[in-house]
């Protein structure tokens, strides 16, 4: 008798646990989850995005990885157009939360229909990651105009890998997986941004002594490795560009790191430099850097604004 009853509580439990499981499948396939973003490990820049994908992700937004692993509607390959490519981060690539058609990239080239325009943005890149892209990814060397689009904390990152990021490196397989992607996605997440299993080892507890702070040294180097890529760039008769982001609470880059990177690029690149002070109204944010659909149709039409006023080759 006893042994039937535990057979049942168990059985009860499993078929509460599959229920479960059905619901939050359902609720969050709605939502955008569960065909995620793959993405590919690279030696020399890091890890990049896996050409030819298009996928539906979280506010109906559609997200199109092109041929050349550029987040593009556009094809980057076999055209007689100049070419204009975006390198940067998580606020380059546009976030899985808009739509490709409202991405600042999309609606530059949109209004600049003698180019192509290539998003070269990729979630958690660090300048190092930028640079060593830029100088090793052949697929995309053919840019006739180059734009690192930074924020201030890319500064000091060093070398992103993607061993300790939560993104997918081909697609997710095995039994859970695939019986419920979205289930699976959104526990990898959870227990990446919660830092499952570093509640041990990562105390960050080191006593009386403290550990010392290079991101002064770091950031500086990122600058030098930046400049020494621009020069290179140049030297190929490039035109360069450099768009430094704000945090949303620091829109003039008074904070110690972000006004030594502003007055750092100020002073090398004049010109060709663009201060992103003019994104100083939180309805340009979806959060404390990345933009909603006003923020990237605002940096669109400052760097429209920046083209038009220069002689672009």
């Amino acid at each position: 008798m006893l042994k039937k009853k535990i057979s049942l509580l168990i059985a009860s439990f499993i078929l509460s646990l599959l229920v479960l499981l059905i619901m939050s499948e359902c609720v969050l396939r709605n939502v955008g989850l569960g065909d995620p973003v793959i993405y590919y490990s690279d030696s020399a820049f890091g890890y990049s995005l896996e050409p030819n994908q298009k996928l539906e992700r979280l506010r109906d937004s559609t997200v199109t990885i092109n041929e050349s692993g550029l987040r593009s509607l556009q094809t980057w390959e076999n055209t007689d157009k100049k070419k204009i490519l975006f390198l940067g981060d998580s606020v380059t690539y546009g976030g899985s939360y808009v739509t490709d058609e409202d991405i600042f990239s999309e609606l530059i080239c949109k209004d600049m229909l003698e180019y192509v325009c290539g998003n070269a943005g990729v979630n958690g890149y660090g300048v190092l990651n930028m640079v060593m892209r830029s100088r090793f990814d052949t697929v995309i060397d053919d840019a006739d105009i180059v734009v690192f689009t930074v924020v201030p904390g890319d500064f000091k990152r060093g070398l992103t890998t993607i061993k300790h990021l939560p993104y997918f490196i081909g697609k997710p397989s095995g039994i859970l997986t695939n019986l419920f992607p979205a289930v699976a996605e959104t526990i990898n997440f959870t227990s990446y941004k919660f830092h499952v299993g570093n509640s041990i080892s990562k105390s960050n507890d080191h006593g009386e002594w403290t550990p010392p702070d290079h991101s002064r040294e770091s950031v500086e180097f990122a600058l030098e490795m930046l400049n020494d890529e621009v020069n290179r760039l140049e030297s190929q008769n490039k035109q360069v560009f450099v768009f430094l982001s704000p945090q949303k609470n620091d829109p003039n880059f008074s904070e110690e790191i972000a006004s030594i990177i502003d007055s750092n690029l100020l002073l090398n690149y004049e010109k060709y430099y663009m201060r992103g002070d003019f994104l100083n109204q939180d309805e340009y944010f979806y959060d404390s850097v990345h933009y909603e659909t006003a923020g990237h149709s605002e940096v669109a039409s400052k760097i429209i604004e920046m083209f038009s006023g220069l002689n672009l080759k």
